[in-house]
């Protein structure tokens, strides 16, 4: 039988080998797609080394020197995609022997084989069980003095017996594969430490649920090493590590169900930090929850972890489940939660974790407790206004957006921030690309001058402020006349009734837009913080949409633009065939709603293929873009439309016109272009070019088809050529 690099089995827990790559031995390697293979195979080719296809699947073996295995792992990884490197499957077996039936299941990733083999002194450590465990204790909320239990908290020792930090151990251990030998190895040690020192209350112990294979298997040996303790079974809380992110909820289910049926008590831990924890707690309906440290960190004086953190609380307190928070490590911090209904504390403000578990812990009396209270509720209070700040941002900001017109904007926003700041004037003034600007909307108080309008050319601008206000600055001043301002500068504000302003930046990402501006014209005015801040926040809502009615416009422009192209003759530029359908049959329908005429001219250029065939294509197309012009520019009434209707035929739609005023355009049209003058030598009825022209009146209704007029005005266009050209011919629909 060849000797496997065991890559440590999903269940096998408790077997850990050292990986054999770097003896001599045979490498296999399972590819997810055809294509995967076929970028190994020219790797290889390139570096000539031998190899042999498997057919089955997509796959390959080849024979590895000393070492030479996690080489070509390590360049492969740098060759796939980190999905292929995911799903490429390797085994390696020491000798040229195929791998019989039962090695296969020491096949890994190849992503999981590279890291294994970095890992060498953790699968040292793991195999000589170089851990220990250390203990911090949990204890009552309301009296700290009373220990509750003790969380077990795996370290790791290096070869002198030197304590190692955990992260670097669970990091690679995750990369590696390795977390199920590790997870069996920190509850045995959490065992069997803890009856070492024979203390009271309950042992809190993590597990990652992607270790257990099969509860009743990877479980037994930790249930008979508790038995053995004599430790009873519900002092025994187990901890479901949440950030593992338990994607099979029916597996964790069983897990809990095997450690419930055994008389053990569930916690849910880190709440607020892993995966779908509010999820989590109604599908495992929990004995404990802990509360992670990153939420309690602060949390007397963070709103948003405060808001977060209250109700979890609340949440669990109607669920019965009990609640441990975790790094707790100042007085107010414990005292925040223990007015609001928290059960359990943990954390360095208590104790540190130790190699022996501590018996007693500090008693944090009541007037620490009473401090902590006050500036509890002067957080509450906090709490509260920031909550009312935000909903007047919303409001302000709905009222704000309900337009995408851009004048509207800026008037919307100057006259809610005055009426919302009670200020006498508002402004939002704008710069123009030379840094001059001008007031461009005004919000005013009664008996306040306006000085909507009043431009500004500040050539110093861009050097001596515009980095400021760039940077997100904004500038209050309380009091023109004791603020030290030049005398050019008081003048001005004086002259403009400014006795107190707040100017916070209109900032598009680095772009400075204009400035918001708040004004007292007759008394000084204190500042406060939390109006500049509610100001700014203000002004950022109003800059956002500002920018949408930008974009808004462009899109607007752009779309015009594609509707004109989209509508226009490439050569003339005049309405192409599409839009004199188009344009013809809105007309039609509404005419015959309003029973108004509807007149068309159809003309064409007398001889055009003569024209062409002498002076060449690109002189005709010369001609036709002078023709169209000047029917253009004829055909004056907005509703007219010239158009193209092929090759040198063009079409005028002249709605509410009757016969008469349609043949006077016609004979315009005709008139005009003989003014032109532009030659035609072969042309039989001119020396210059001229029109022929069909012109035809209705009157639509709904038992007629708008191909009507279009067959009465092309009849007359042909009576025009045959008549002699260079005329205008009538025909009668009625």
């Amino acid at each position: 039988m060849s000797q496997i690099c065991s890559i440590s089995k999903t269940c096998a827990c408790r077997n850990v080998a050292r990986c054999q790559t770097k003896e001599a031995g045979r490498l296999f390697l399972w590819f997810p797609v055809t294509h995967t293979l076929k970028k190994v195979t020219s790797y290889l080719q390139q570096l000539r080394l031998e190899y042999e296809l498997m057919h089955e699947r997509p796959g390959l073996s080849l024979k590895c020197k000393p070492g030479q295995s996690i080489e070509i792992a390590r360049n492969l990884a740098k060759l796939l995609a980190p999905r292929e490197l995911k799903e490429t499957q390797v085994l390696f077996t020491q000798g040229n022997i195929q791998p019989q039936l039962h090695d296969f299941s020491d096949i890994a990733s190849l992503q999981r084989f590279i890291k294994l083999n970095q890992s060498d002194w953790l699968v040292e450590m793991l195999a000589t069980e170089r851990f220990t465990s250390y203990f911090q204790p949990i204890v009552s909320i309301n009296d700290t003095s009373q220990i509750f239990g003790y969380e077990s908290l795996l370290r790791g020792l290096d070869e002198e017996g030197n304590l190692m930090l955990p992260t670097p151990i669970m990091e690679l251990a995750t990369e590696a594969g390795l977390i199920p030998q590790l997870d069996q190895i920190a509850r045995l040690s959490a065992i069997t430490e803890f009856s070492r020192y024979k203390v009271s209350g309950h042992i809190f112990i993590n597990f990652a649920p992607t270790s257990l294979y099969d509860p009743a298997f990877c479980l037994s040996s930790s249930v008979e090493a508790i038995d053995t303790a004599e430790i009873s079974h519900d002092r025994v809380v187990f901890e479901v590590v949440e950030s593992d992110n338990p994607q099979d909820l029916t597996h964790l289910k069983a897990v809990l169900k095997y450690y419930r049926d055994a008389g053990f008590l569930v916690a849910l831990d880190d709440l607020g930090s892993g995966y779908s924890s509010l999820n989590l707690l109604h599908q495992l309906r929990p004995d404990f929850i802990k509360l992670d440290m990153e939420l309690i960190r602060d949390v007397h004086q963070d709103l948003y972890k405060a808001s977060i953190t209250e109700k979890l609380l609340e949440i669990t307190q109607k669920l019965n489940i009990q609640t441990v928070a975790e790094g707790i490590e100042c007085i107010e911090e414990l005292n925040w939660l223990r007015e609001r209904g928290a059960n359990l504390a943990q954390g360095y403000l208590i104790a540190k974790p130790s190699a022996v578990p501590v018996t007693t812990t500090p008693h944090f009396d009541p007037i620490a407790l009473n401090v902590a209270s006050t500036d509890s509720k002067l957080v509450e209070r906090h709490v509260q206004h920031q909550n009312e700040s935000e909903r007047i941002v919303a409001s302000v900001t709905q009222r704000i957006r309900q337009s995408l017109e851009l004048d509207e904007i800026l008037q919307t926003t100057a006259a809610e921030v005055r009426q919302l700041f009670e200020v006498d004037r508002v402004i939002i003034y704008q710069f123009e690309s030379d840094w001059s600007g001008l007031v461009a909307v005004e919000s005013l108080a009664e008996e306040c001058m306006s000085i909507l309008g009043f431009h500004v050319m500040d050539t110093c601008f861009q050097s001596t402020r515009a980095i400021y206000f760039q940077q997100g600055n904004t500038r209050a001043i309380e009091d023109v006349e004791t603020a030290g301002l030049s005398p050019c500068h008081l003048d001005l504000l004086r002259s403009l009734q400014i006795r107190a302003n707040l100017v916070v930046p209109i900032l598009q990402k680095e772009r400075l837009w204009g400035l918001l501006i708040a004004h007292q014209c007759r008394n000084a005015r204190q500042w406060q913080q939390s109006e500049i801040n509610l100001f700014n926040q203000l002004a950022g809502q109003a800059a956002i949409a500002i920018q949408q009615s930008e974009l808004y416009h462009q899109l607007q422009q752009a779309n015009q633009e594609l509707q004109r192209l989209a509508c226009s003759d490439g050569l003339t530029q005049v309405g192409n065939r599409r839009c004199f359908d188009d344009t013809f049959n809105t007309q039609w329908q509404r005419l015959a709603r309003e029973q108004g005429s509807l007149s068309l001219i159809l003309c064409d250029v007398d001889y055009f293929k003569l024209y062409n065939d002498t002076h060449g294509h690109l002189a005709g197309d010369d001609a036709l873009r002078q023709v169209a012009k000047v029917i253009s520019q004829t055909v004056k009434r907005p509703a007219d439309l010239v158009a193209r209707y092929g090759g040198e035929e063009f079409a005028v739609i002249l709605p509410n016109t009757d016969i008469e005023g349609a043949i006077a355009v016609a004979r315009d049209i005709q008139t005009n272009i003989s003014a032109l003058k532009m030659p035609h030598p072969h042309s039989q009825v001119s020396e210059f070019i001229t029109l022929s022209l069909g012109v035809a009146t209705i009157t639509p209704h709904s038992q007629l088809s708008p191909a009507t007029l279009i067959a009465a005005a092309d009849q007359g266009l042909y009576q025009a050529k045959a008549q002699g050209r260079n005329c205008v011919v009538q025909i009668n629909c009625q």
